[in-house]
C-alpha cells in the first residue's frame, strides 16, 4: 500500500510543453500558479523529453505557429518559423493523454494544437478576414468574449464575459470533434474550447499565464490543478 504523501507526490505531475529556444516566461508563471493549488510542473522540451515520462496532467503551451506538415493543412505565406520536433513530441504526450484520460489545457498555440488533432481548422491569418473588430496584439486584457452559459468554462469562472490579452494571429475555424465552443470574441472567433464529454479538456486562445494580477487566472488554474488531483486513480 502506498503511503499518503507518496500517493498525492505521484498524482500530481503535470507536464508542461514548450520550445527549446526562446523565453521561459510562460513556463515560470504556469509552474508557480500550478505550485500555487499544490502541483508538482516539469518542463519539457524537444531536447529533454523521453517516452518514459510520468504525468498526471499535460499544459501545451503557446509558441511558434504549428507546422503545416504535421497536420497536413495548408501552409499560409505568413507562417514563418516552425517547430516541427516539438509537433512530434506533443503529438505523443497530447494522444497519450487522451487515451488514458488525463487533463489537459492548452494555451494559445496550445488550443489549436488539440483542435487540429481532433480533426478540426484553422483560420490561417485572422488579419486577413473581413472583421467588424480590430483587436490590438496586447498582453494586457483589451479583447471582450463572451463566455458560454452552460459550459465548463463558465462553470469555472462563473462568468458571461470577460477581458482577456491576445497574442495571436491563427485561431480554430472548424471545431475538431469531440469538442464544443466554450467563449467567442465580439468578432464571433472562437477565444476557448473544451469536450462535449465527461474528461477534461480545455482550450485557451488567450494567455492566462501573462495575466497573473487577474482574478479569472486563479479560478482556471485552480480548475485544472483539481482536475489532475482528483482524476487519477493510482492511489486505488
Amino acid at each position: 500500500m502506498v503511503a499518503e504523501g507518496q500517493c498525492m507526490a505521484e498524482k500530481t505531475n503535470i507536464i508542461i510543453t514548450g520550445s527549446s529556444k526562446g523565453s521561459r516566461s510562460a513556463w515560470m508563471t504556469s509552474r508557480a500558479l500550478l505550485t500555487l493549488f499544490g502541483v508538482n510542473a516539469r518542463f519539457l522540451h524537444p531536447g529533454n523529453w523521453d517516452k518514459s515520462i510520468q504525468m498526471d496532467g499535460l499544459l501545451l503551451t503557446g509558441g511558434v505557429d504549428i507546422d503545416p506538415h504535421t497536420f497536413h493543412t495548408y501552409k499560409h505565406p505568413s507562417v514563418k518559423k516552425t517547430e516541427p520536433l516539438r509537433d512530434a513530441m506533443e503529438l505523443f504526450l497530447l494522444e497519450r493523454a487522451l487515451t488514458q484520460n488525463i487533463p489537459v489545457m492548452g494555451i494559445c498555440r496550445g488550443m489549436q494544437f488539440i483542435n487540429l488533432f481532433m480533426g478540426g481548422s484553422l483560420h490561417p491569418h485572422i488579419q486577413e478576414m473581413d472583421l467588424e473588430f480590430r483587436h490590438p496584439h496586447s498582453l494586457l486584457p483589451q479583447n471582450t468574449i463572451k463566455i458560454e452559459p452552460k459550459s465548463q468554462l463558465h462553470k469555472i469562472l462563473k462568468a458571461e464575459k470577460l477581458k482577456v490579452n491576445a497574442l495571436h494571429h491563427q485561431t480554430v475555424r472548424r471545431l475538431g470533434k469531440g469538442l464544443k465552443v466554450a467563449a467567442k470574441d465580439t468578432n464571433g472567433l472562437i477565444q476557448a474550447i473544451e469536450t462535449d464529454n465527461k474528461n477534461f479538456i480545455l482550450g485557451l486562445q488567450w494567455h492566462p499565464e501573462f495575466m497573473p494580477y487577474h482574478w479569472s487566472t486563479y479560478r482556471i488554474f485552480e480548475a485544472f490543478s483539481k482536475e489532475i488531483k482528483s482524476d487519477k486513480k493510482k492511489c486505488q
